[in-house]
């Protein structure tokens, strides 16, 4: 989404999660609806909060995280390992988890790094992780998915009323709502609800 935050989320997954959640039909963020993943998550959250961990970057936070890690020579792939580290350290501190299961971005070396980086290889924190493609037909990415959708269209949904222009998720529309907002607010605002390294900047930014 060119709009919007970046949501790294997890979710530990255990034997009493698997019997009260099994039952409500949780799948891939991306196959519900926004009214579906909205109630998911809030059930999730009342009686499972100490199993979710959301990494949250809203716009400013995300771009100038994002020219920290070219500056390094690092690139968005970079960026997303340091936050899945981020959410996995935080989640294995909190629960007894053992195993992580991510879902594939790029090669698996990079979250590693990313933790050995900060202290904590896989190791210390006693854990093993497994990278996988369409790792969400698994139920703890999957709910992972719902948590990062929700808190995403929160966040969505916070940075249109802000700026009071309804912001488009995905790519439809996208750059007749990024020309509007840059005409109600400047191209200087655009960092404040947009990701600047997409090539959309370039369409919405033009005269």
């Amino acid at each position: 989404d060119y709009f919007g935050p970046l949501i790294v989320a997890a979710v530990y997954v255990d034997a009493e999660f698997l019997e009260n959640f099994s039952d409500l039909g949780i799948a891939d963020g991306k196959t519900l609806s926004n009214r579906r993943i909205c109630s998911i998550a809030e059930l999730m959250r009342s009686d499972y909060a100490q199993h979710i961990v959301v990494v949250e970057k809203m716009p400013i936070e995300y771009n100038s995280l994002y020219d920290t890690f070219r500056k390094r020579g690092q690139n968005l792939n970079h960026l997303l390992a340091s936050l899945h580290a981020e959410a996995i350290h935080t989640l294995a501190n909190r629960v007894d988890a053992k195993h992580v299961l991510v879902d594939k971005f790029a090669k698996d070396y990079l979250i590693t790094q990313q933790l050995n980086q900060r202290g904590f290889p896989p190791t210390r924190l006693g854990i093993e992780i497994r990278q996988i493609t369409k790792a969400e037909r698994d139920i703890a990415v999957a709910a992972a998915s719902i948590i990062a959708r929700d808190v995403f269209l929160s966040g969505m949904d916070t940075l249109s009323e802000t700026y009071g222009i309804t912001l488009p998720r995905g790519a439809y529309q996208v750059v007749e709502a990024g020309k509007e907002f840059v005409r109600m607010h400047g191209k200087k605002a655009l960092g404040e609800v947009a990701k600047l390294h997409f090539n959309l900047t370039d369409a919405v930014c033009a005269l």
